[in-house]
């Protein structure tokens, strides 16, 4: 072969062998792109599994501006999913409220001290100092609330798990008072003792204003949360049936998603227990299509979810399985002849999907049954005790329920002080002289006296297009840069990343090195296969010219014979195309030149 063919061969060759590297160079571009550990389908990790923060620290973990291709939640809703997911203790309240101040008190003899043997808090150390908010421009006659924190009765304080930024929010937005107690926690404490501790606080703060020598009675509000919720509304029942405990009556109650069921049995622990949909498809960011439904705060299976209420409340009660349907240390199971008495207006502001949702509903009913004034606010798509999630979970912009809810609070409790009622409130009529005995009516029904709760099922009215969990996370579209690959390789251990990429290369060369064989052997016998047929049609065209035919034939039937009688063939009939003989070939015979 002449030189110029040499080297045609040789680009051949390197263009074979290129073609399969930059292919698999590609495929590993896009794994690498689309971060270490997803397989090439999912978007990049942004949020750890133990902290609220970004794997990038100067990348917020959500973003305002979602896409628009699935509409579910609102995108302070959204961002909370994603990050409270991963880890359940992230995300409350960070900021104090502004306009108000803090103080602490030492009731005499209302001390205790938590340690290895008597606690499971990680508050160690003596304990029992109340906190006081006072808003802006209190005084003794600024009317006061009493406020008990939640956390399973085994865990918190007034100064921690952000009671002290709800604290701050309760008084600027109420208007009063607020005193956080620190009682004793389980094991150190139990149904009994902190009952009596928080009458005791009750008895104090009713005495007692947020400076010395305060003497005036003033409107006396109680609250709480959680578990919080739960012994605040025991406090409730118990004054209702002991009035001589507290010289004065309540003016309000206010509850987020108490836990009043202590048998832990109410349906929602089945209908709203924790869900993750996943889909085929993927976000716009390359992310895999995840969300998530029901409790995202307690995520175990119905029967270990309901499992581990029920012991924390075994545990609370002392181990007398008896109180777990008390109707004063388990208010779920209170009748509406107990709400009968000195029992003040209530309101209720509980998430749609938590497990406990039946412990508001149930006991609000009951309550305005019972002749009580009854608000019950029911938010969708909200987790437990989601007011302390009022700044957004980080993002930037607040979560609106949590920040409704806070206001609604702060509505209830002022326009009792100013007017004496509720802002709104509705009660049952019927018949004259009530409903016949034999009536399923009769049973929760008092003509004149039985009432039904406010009830409201709220949605957030700021959500135009709805953002989906996951979509917050920052935007793949563009490009991925080399430097968002070596951050990517970086966050691996050398041991996954070495042998990957060096597998990687080696995998490349030999199949490289295989195909471009292949392709360098399969191309050389095709321009051979073209050169002969081409040169074979110009031959026949000669003969054609020429106007008469070769003598092929031979004294023997041989191979060559058999050829030429093809050949013969071909001259006479019509001639197939080029791309027939290429495909089928052409007579193993050498065409002579005419004569």
């Amino acid at each position: 072969k002449d030189g110029s063919s040499t080297s045609r061969a040789a680009k051949d060759h390197a263009c074979s062998m290129l073609l399969p590297i930059l292919f698999f160079s590609s495929c590993l571009w896009g794994s690498f792109a689309s971060g270490p550990g997803t397989s090439g389908t999912s978007g990049p990790k942004v949020l750890d599994e133990h902290s609220d923060r970004s794997d990038d620290d100067d990348e917020p973990e959500c973003k305002l501006s979602g896409h628009k291709d699935l509409h579910l939640l609102s995108p302070a809703t959204a961002c909370c999913y994603g990050k409270i997911v991963k880890n359940t203790s992230c995300c409350m309240d960070q900021k104090i409220a502004s306009g108000v101040t803090r103080k602490t008190i030492q009731r005499p003899e209302m001390h205790w001290d938590c340690n290895d043997d008597n606690c499971y808090d990680t508050l160690t150390g003596p304990r029992g100092r109340d906190s006081f908010w006072l808003p802006e421009g209190a005084s003794c006659s600024t009317p006061r609330t009493l406020y008990t924190h939640g956390g399973s009765w085994m865990f918190g304080s007034p100064d921690t798990d952000s009671y002290a930024q709800l604290g701050s929010r309760l008084a600027k937005v109420t208007g009063t008072v607020v005193m956080l107690t620190d009682y004793p926690l389980v094991p150190a404490g139990n149904y009994s003792s902190i009952l009596k501790w928080s009458i005791s606080a009750l008895q104090w703060l009713s005495k007692h204003g947020p400076f010395e020598g305060c003497k005036e009675k003033v409107p006396l509000f109680v609250g709480g949360d959680s578990s919080g919720g739960g012994t605040t509304m025991s406090l409730v029942l118990t004054l209702a049936k002991r009035p001589d405990l507290l010289d004065q009556e309540l003016a309000g109650a206010f509850f987020f998603s108490p836990w009043t069921n202590l048998m832990c049995n109410t349906p929602e622990y089945y209908s709203n227990a924790f869900s993750k949909i996943q889909g085929v498809g993927k976000f716009q960011d390359d992310s895999k299509l995840t969300m998530y439904t029901g409790d995202i705060l307690f995520q175990e299976v119905t029967p270990a979810n309901a499992g581990a209420f029920n012991g924390n409340a075994v545990e609370y009660l002392g181990g007398d399985f008896q109180l777990q349907t008390d109707p004063v240390a388990s208010p779920f199971f209170a009748q509406p002849v107990d709400f009968s008495g000195r029992v003040p207006p209530l309101y209720f502001a509980v998430g749609a999907s938590e497990s406990i949702l039946g412990d508001s509903v149930r006991v609000a009913q009951h309550a305005a049954q019972g002749g009580v004034d009854v608000i019950l606010e029911v938010y969708h798509g909200m987790w437990h005790v989601f007011p302390m999630y009022s700044e957004g979970c980080g993002l930037g912009e607040p979560l609106w329920a949590g920040e409704y809810a806070i206001n609604q609070t702060g509505l209830f409790v002022r326009h009792i002080h100013q007017t004496g009622r509720l802002p709104y409130k509705l009660k049952l009529e019927g018949p004259e002289g009530g409903p016949p005995e034999s009536s399923i009516l009769a049973k929760f029904w008092r003509p004149g006296h039985s009432k039904v709760p406010f009830f409201r099922y709220l949605y957030d009215p700021n959500v135009r297009h709805f953002a989906k969990v996951g979509e917050l996370l920052p935007n793949r579209d563009k490009a991925t840069s080399y430097k968002d690959i070596m951050k990517n390789l970086a966050k691996q251990s050398p041991w996954i990343v070495l042998p990957s990429v060096t597998g990687a290369a080696l995998g490349i060369f030999l199949l490289g090195f295989c195909l471009g064989g292949v392709t360098e052997y399969s191309g050389e016998r095709a321009v051979r296969r073209f050169v002969k047929v081409r040169q074979y049609r110009r031959r026949e065209d000669e003969w054609q010219r020429a106007g008469s035919a070769p003598d092929l034939t031979g004294p023997l039937l041989d191979s060559h014979a058999l050829n030429g009688a093809t050949v013969q063939q071909r001259l006479k009939s019509r001639r197939p195309s080029f791309i027939q003989d290429f495909v089928r070939g052409v007579p193993e015979v050498q065409l002579p030149a005419p004569q």
